[in-house]
């Protein structure tokens, strides 16, 4: 059976419409280009998908510019000046400059910086952290110091090491060093936007090298003041997030999440022992403090689920952080919902959930995911 095309998914953004506005911003500026012959090219798009259309638009230009990359880059930077052009409409000139403009750094990284003002160079920078290292390295950390908040952002997250649909970085995932530069000069940025990028930089970082960020979260944290106390704060609890999922011990001290509770759980009750695909896997649970003091907790919950060769693999899902008050106690009532995603294949079968605080995990109980 042929697969049901979604008429609003996301592709459908690079389309005719945008080859009409991209000719006539070039054409404006260089009258040779061949409208017709490139918004002819409309019919190709429709059987492809979202990054073959941006690259068959890419490759149409080198068709039809001037074969000399200099000249070629300066006719499509100067038609962004008719405004007609942003965002995902000029995915394909990003993809131009990292593909035909490799040989020459400085000339397109400058191009980058103008180009990222309006549509994120993230990805098209990668190829030049990797072929040319200290060159790209040193401009991004001018970058890191730019007035704008996107000339900022872009300096951690295109330098990140496993930007999601980016290709990794594998030199930084062995040393990440050469990045902390650009970080240091983002740390304290007055904006979200910017910071959001930094602890995603280093939770990127911390799942190659964990020691290192927590002891770069420690010196930002002594560093910071009551000025910047509560960025920083934001930042590590974002930036330790994959390592609190793993209960990993300094992370969750870092947080003020001790191992050492004084805690009394109650048994994890499920609303039934075995579901269907769609449903919703029910479950309640407590917690008592057993001291008269108050204690930070980190509550996640553990879902193993079957694997196609028979066993289990422990996926952990966020539940809530708190503080448990002296002698308290706190119930919870959470439902999981086990829907398709793109991300996960399941597998009918006996499967498990469970309780994790502070890193610490707590009894099993088994459900059953039924034939589907």
């Amino acid at each position: 059976m042929k697969k049901r095309e979604n008429p609003n998914a996301f592709k459908h953004a690079i389309n005719k419409d945008v080859l009409i506005k991209m000719a006539a911003a070039i054409r404006k500026v260089y009258p040779p280009f061949d409208s017709k012959q490139f918004i002819a090219i409309a019919n190709d798009l429709d059987s492809l998908e979202l990054k073959p259309r941006v690259l068959r638009i890419r490759d149409q230009l080198k068709d039809q510019l001037p074969p000399d990359y200099a000249k070629a880059l300066k006719i499509l930077l100067t038609s962004l000046k008719s405004k007609n052009l942003s965002g995902f409409d000029l995915w394909p000139y990003t993809e131009y400059v990292q593909t035909y403009g490799l040989d020459q750094p400085a000339l397109s990284l400058n191009a980058l910086y103008e180009l990222t003002q309006l549509f994120t160079a993230e990805f098209a920078v990668r190829p030049f952290i990797k072929k040319h290292p200290k060159i790209t390295l040193a401009f991004l950390k001018k970058c890191s110091v730019d007035s704008n908040v996107h000339i900022r952002r872009w300096a951690s997250e295109g330098s990140r090491s496993r930007l999601p649909w980016g290709e990794r970085l594998e030199t930084f995932t062995k040393d990440h060093r050469p990045t902390i530069p650009l970080l240091e000069n983002l740390k304290f940025d007055d904006e979200l936007y910017v910071r959001k990028s930094v602890s995603n930089h280093l939770n990127d970082m911390a799942k190659d090298h964990p020691g290192m960020v927590i002891e770069i979260l420690k010196k930002w944290q002594a560093k910071a003041g009551t000025q910047h106390d509560a960025k920083i704060n934001w930042i590590i609890h974002r930036s330790l997030r994959t390592l609190i999922k793993q209960g990993h011990p300094k992370a969750l001290e870092l947080v003020g999440a001790f191992q050492n509770l004084k805690i009394k759980m109650s048994p994890l009750k499920l609303s039934k022992k075995s579901y269907k695909m769609n449903d919703r896997i029910a479950f309640v649970f407590a917690i008592k403090s057993e001291t008269k003091k108050s204690q930070k907790l980190v509550v996640d919950y553990v879902i193993h689920f079957m694997k196609s060769n028979g066993t289990t693999a422990p996926k952990v899902f966020k539940l809530k952080n708190f503080e448990l008050k002296a002698l308290e106690s706190v119930s919870f009532k959470k439902s999981h919902h086990l829907k398709e995603i793109t991300t996960r294949v399941y597998y009918p079968g006996i499967q498990y959930l469970q309780i994790q605080v502070n890193g610490k995990t707590y009894e099993k109980v088994k459900w059953n995911l039924e034939n589907f």
